[in-house]
């Protein structure tokens, strides 16, 4: 019969032996050397450093277009709507009626190409009498002059008095004047004749068109817009506490409202010297590549200015798995 003290002294017997097993194979056990512990250490730092970031934009730098991948790190946000940088409102400059207007909304236009016509019969009635009074101005002194040098040869001869020569000098002198003021007036009328016909100031593509052909049009009256919009600016403010980053070639992120799946790179090109006295804040120009015009004048934008120029990764970066 085993008591109950008997009972304990034999489980501790049994539990001690087990004991010291686990004990010598604690100690058997090598421990982890200070170079592994640093070799897990740089591990883990790599993965963080090549890990790429979920902020950074990837731009393409051929067409200023990077898909988006997140926010950019930024301290100062720009918005505004996207004008032309190169916009001509072209207008009636002589009260008449437009003979052509064939251009169209949407057309591409080039440099010096006719637009439009006016038809205006006085000003070319204008034109042909101030022609007709030059070339009656031209045969006049050239008769005078050919008078004068008769005169000049008698004088040489003693035929005629020095005052009778010099009183057809006089009289060349006035037929010249005579001449040079029809020339003016002749340029006059020219000048109105070229009003008649409205061309192109420069490559682009007409916006608007606000008149039609047959229609009277006094001067001032709007015929065609035309707009160039492979590039585009943005007006903005930004802040006095961030006028710091606003600096001339500075990069800029922009997202045009309807297109949210790329980001624009942009740069402001123009900053005010002085802060608005409305709004306080300091106005700066970005310019907006848009060659491929893809992105219509008129269009909302919004964006950031770059803290970090470190932020922009060429698109093989992410091809490449970060690397």
């Amino acid at each position: 019969m085993i008591t109950k003290n008997g009972a304990t002294r034999a489980t501790c017997r049994l539990a001690l032996p087990l004991l010291l097993v686990a004990l010598s194979g604690c100690r058997n056990a090598p421990p982890a050397t200070a170079q592994e512990a640093r070799t897990a250490v740089v591990i883990d730092s790599a993965v963080s450093a090549v890990a790429p970031s979920d902020t950074t934009p990837i731009p393409d730098t051929q067409s200023g277009v990077a898909e988006r991948a997140g926010k950019p790190a930024s301290a100062a946000t720009v918005s505004g709507t996207l004008e032309p940088q190169a916009r001509a409102l072209l207008r009636a400059e002589l009260p008449g009626v437009i003979r052509t207007l064939a251009v169209k909304v949407g057309e591409r236009v080039g440099m010096g190409q006719v637009l439009a016509t006016l038809d205006v019969p006085a000003v070319r009635s204008a034109m042909a009498a101030a022609e007709a009074q030059a070339v009656a101005q031209e045969a006049a002194l050239r008769q005078v002059q050919r008078e004068r040098d008769r005169v000049a040869q008698l004088l040489a001869a003693g035929g005629v008095s020095l005052a009778e020569m010099e009183d057809w000098d006089s009289r060349v002198q006035a037929a010249d004047a005579s001449l040079q003021a029809a020339r003016a007036q002749r340029a006059t009328a020219a000048a109105d004749v070229a009003r008649l016909t409205v061309r192109a100031p420069f490559d682009g593509i007409v916006e608007r068109r606000t008149a039609t052909a047959g229609s009277m049009v006094q001067v001032g009256d709007e015929l065609v817009s035309i707009i160039d919009p492979r590039t585009l600016e943005l007006d903005a403010g930004v802040a006095i506490a961030q006028a710091h980053l606003a600096r001339p070639g500075h990069r800029v992120s922009l997202r045009v409202a309807g297109y949210p799946e790329a980001v624009v790179v942009a740069r402001i090109v123009r900053v005010a010297p002085s802060l608005d006295p409305v709004t306080r804040q300091l106005r700066i120009t970005i310019h907006v590549p848009n060659d491929s015009r893809r992105f219509p004048a008129g269009a909302w934008a919004e964006g950031s200015l770059w803290t970090d120029e470190a932020a922009v990764r060429p698109p093989s970066r992410i091809a490449n798995g970060g690397r």
